[in-house]
């Protein structure tokens, strides 16, 4: 709201009195965010394709199966949890899931003998732990912040960097030397530690709280103009952005860099994703969201693009144009959802999007891994992917006449 609305005094001080109120929210969901599904799990499984492929004699594209039942899975729980967040509060749920992940990394290493056990278990784990994803931390910062809700959200969700700068940088070498079960157990081991101290911080902080928000049909949802629009644009740019981030690790060690030297560039991914969600949400408190939209996914576009024709000359430059403009996605989520839909069902309509973001998602990698197999390389597939978000920027540019239906 401008100072004709609210006063020059409310327009000074309520940004600042927002941090000062929610800085123990804000810290918990980044923390969480950091060890959830959508970073530790998301940007570590393109570190186990190709070791796992090697031993047990699978293609890239059998092995990008995980990752395609991994975010398959998740997609079908999204709405649902969706509506139990919305009932329960976000708290006991994104807790509870990030001890399901620990148990899961842990069965991944113990159970995996062959395909079919991998798929299973990734399929497990994929469904109980869609929890620690950004859909109940998100539900938390917005019911927290409103004027600089944009900066709040990018300030949580770049946990995800985090996770995408540590995790390559460090898991990659480790499992170079130690095995790919070794690997799954320190993930396991990782979030269990951070488990308690997160816990302690969701726990004192104020939450949102539960509703009594009737239950949208998914006929209602389907039947809005706008989030038809939105689901479309963010299918796409799931395809391409999960198609080129979980293949990178594997196409850098293709083009002959060593495990430690792809890792490092694996994790610029991570540092401009962090540098992109801030950027991002604090223009989306100022700058119109259509064009913010647009923007950023003609950057990513170009970055794929880069990576496609360029190869390993090219591979830090791409890596940090994707990074920050993928760093942004599930902010733009969030705050359509929160801006456009009713607070009461923000936990339904973002997982209703959320699951369609997954769903591109869970094809993404494995279009990507059989694009390979058939081309010899992952040229052809980043020309692909290229050429999908860049068609997701073009139809952001229609969002502009977004008007929402659900009241």
């Amino acid at each position: 709201m401008g100072p004709c609305c609210c006063g020059v005094g409310r327009v000074i001080t309520a940004p600042s009195s927002e941090f000062a109120r929610g800085w123990r929210t804000l810290a918990g969901c980044f923390l969480g965010i950091a060890i959830g599904v959508s970073s530790i799990y998301f940007y570590s499984l393109g570190i186990f394709i190709k070791p796992m492929a090697a031993e047990f004699n699978w293609s890239r594209g059998q092995a990008s199966l995980g990752a395609f039942i991994g975010t398959g899975g998740a997609a079908l729980m999204s709405l649902p949890l969706g509506r139990i967040v919305d009932r329960v509060g976000s708290v006991p749920v994104a807790i509870g899931s990030l001890a399901f992940l620990a148990l899961g990394f842990g069965a991944l290493a113990w159970f995996t003998t062959n395909l079919a056990a991998f798929l299973v278990v990734t399929g497990l784990l994929s469904i109980l732990a869609v929890g620690s994803s950004p859909l109940a931390y998100t539900r938390l910062v917005v019911a927290k912040f409103d004027h600089r809700r944009g900066l709040a959200l990018g300030i949580a969700l770049s946990g995800t960097g985090v996770g995408a700068i540590l995790v390559p940088r460090l898991l990659t070498p480790y499992v170079a030397q130690h095995g790919w079960r070794s690997g799954y157990w320190i993930l396991a081991e990782t979030i269990a530690v951070a488990l308690v101290p997160l816990a302690g911080m969701l726990l004192q902080a104020d939450r949102a709280k539960a509703t009594r928000a009737r239950v949208l049909p998914v006929s209602v949802m389907i039947a809005d103009p706008g989030a038809r629009l939105l689901g479309c644009i963010f299918f796409l740019a799931a395809v391409a952005v999960f198609g080129t981030v979980v293949h990178f690790v594997s196409m850098l060690s293709d083009w002959g860099l060593a495990p430690a030297t792809a890792g490092a560039l694996a994790s610029l991914i991570g540092a401009a994703a962090i540098g992109g969600r801030l950027l991002v949400g604090a223009m989306l408190d100022r700058a119109s969201l259509h064009r913010v939209c647009a923007g950023l996914f003609a950057t990513a576009a170009l970055g794929i693009a880069l990576l496609g024709v360029g190869g390993p000359s090219l591979a830090a430059l791409g890596a940090v144009v994707v990074g920050v403009a993928i760093g942004a996605e599930a902010d733009l989520i969030a705050f359509f959802v929160a801006r456009l839909f009713p607070k009461p069902v923000y936990g339904q309509m973002y997982g209703a999007l959320y699951a369609v973001f997954l769903v591109g998602g869970a094809i993404g990698p494995l279009l990507s891994g059989y694009l390979h197999d058939v081309s010899g390389s992952y040229r052809l597939s980043l020309l692909v992917m290229a050429g999908l978000m860049g068609l997701a920027a073009l139809l952001a540019g229609h969002l502009s006449n977004f008007h929402s239906r659900i009241a």
